[in-house]
Formats: C-alpha cells, sequence, structure tokens
C-alpha cells in the first residue's frame, strides 16, 4: 500500500512539469504550424461568405415574370479556393520566417477587404487569388532552384568552365546572387506588389456616400427603383 502512495505521489509532484511541458508542445506547434492555419481559416471565410456569393450571382439567370431560371449548381469560385489553398500550404510547409507568415498576412489582408468592399468583387476575389497562386509558385520554384544546385559539385560543372577551382568559385557567387534576388522577391516585391493592387482595386471606384459597403449591383438596384 506504501508503494502506491508513493508512486501517487511521484505523479502528483511531476504532474506540473507534464503540463508545463504539454503547453510548450503545444506553443511550439502553433508557432510552427500557425501561419498555415490562418490562411485555412481565412480560405475557409472566403470560401463560405465570398465565393458562394460570387459564385451564385455569376450563376444566375432571369426567367419569365423576374423568376430566377434554374441553373446547375456549380462551385468554381470555391474549387479555386481551395486549389490555391492546397498550393500554398504545400508550398510554405518546412519554409523558414518570415514567408509563411508573409503568405498568411497576404490572406489576411484579401480576406479583410473581401469581406468589407464590395465593388468590382469578382475582379479583386480574382486578383487575390492569382496573386497568391504566384507567390505559392515563386516560393516552390526558389525551393527546387536551391535544392538543385545544392546537389551540383565542383566537378560536374568543371567540364563547363575548366577547372574545379574556377567552378567552385562560379558556384558560389552564382549561388549567392541567385540567393539574394530569390530574398528579395519573396520578402519584399512580391508582397509589396500584391498588397499594391488589393489598395489600387479598392481605391479604383469611388465610394458611395450613402452606403459605403454597397456593392455594385446594389448601387444600381437603388439607382433604378429610386423616385
Amino acid at each position: 500500500m506504501t508503494d502506491y502512495f508513493v508512486v501517487f505521489g511521484d505523479f502528483l509532484a511531476a504532474l506540473p512539469t507534464y503540463l508545463l511541458n504539454g503547453v510548450l508542445a503545444t506553443v511550439y506547434w502553433l508557432s510552427e504550424s500557425g501561419a498555415a492555419l490562418v490562411s485555412i481559416l481565412c480560405a475557409g471565410l472566403i470560401i463560405r461568405f465570398v465565393d458562394q456569393r460570387v459564385q451564385s450571382r455569376a450563376a444566375f439567370r432571369p426567367g419569365r415574370s423576374g423568376r430566377e431560371a434554374a441553373t446547375p449548381d456549380l462551385y468554381t469560385a470555391q474549387i479555386t479556393t481551395a486549389i490555391i489553398l492546397v498550393l500554398w500550404v504545400i508550398s510554405q510547409w518546412g519554409m523558414g520566417a518570415p514567408v509563411p507568415w508573409l503568405g498568411a498576412a497576404m490572406w489576411i489582408a484579401g480576406t479583410i477587404i473581401l469581406l468589407l468592399v464590395h465593388m468590382q468583387e469578382h475582379t479583386l476575389l480574382w486578383n487575390m487569388k492569382s496573386g497568391i497562386a504566384i507567390y505559392s509558385l515563386a516560393v516552390i520554384g526558389s525551393r527546387l532552384y536551391l535544392a538543385y544546385t545544392a546537389q551540383l559539385s565542383a566537378d560536374q560543372w568543371a567540364a563547363l568552365i575548366g577547372t574545379s577551382e574556377s567552378a567552385s568559385a562560379v558556384i558560389a557567387n552564382t549561388r549567392g546572387n541567385v540567393t539574394t534576388i530569390i530574398l528579395w522577391a519573396l520578402w519584399l516585391v512580391i508582397p509589396l506588389g500584391y498588397f499594391a493592387m488589393l489598395l489600387q482595386q479598392v481605391l479604383i471606384n469611388p465610394m458611395s456616400l450613402v452606403n459605403p459597403l454597397a456593392g455594385a449591383s446594389e448601387l444600381i438596384n437603388r439607382y433604378r427603383t429610386r423616385r
């Protein structure tokens, strides 16, 4: 009986350590997967609120007596968002900071603007998706290039350049220069271009003074029914 009390006492004494390790493991996992989780959340919001609205508007076919004609259920917008999300999650998986969080910021900015701004919604939605797709492909391309060049040896380049010493110098300089360009593109050029594109799309049309959050179809309908 005494042994059971000793084991139970040891367990209670070690319980805070187990709990702390569990919390730390959760925090570490969230820090590593947080960008992907944020991106998934944003994609879910877009699919639920934006894609559904844009898809229903695109599939609308007016019938007789003002009734809507029957159209097949299409989910093109939702499927496109899902494909781009999978592409982004794959591209940033295992990628070091700040690329995953830059991509998450792109998802967050696009989601907020799409939920708040209804003018040029279809164009804005497409530009947001294409911007993230371009960034994902750029990340994948850069990782493939760095992985491929890391496997090349000086002897393999020597047949083209001359000596192994010259090949080593060329490899080092070329890899360093291209890596710098890649970092500038992934860390600054593409994200800034994306955010500038979103801002330009938001400001391309003047805001309605009556209802700032109204969409183009809502404004047109209001103008037609105004007496």
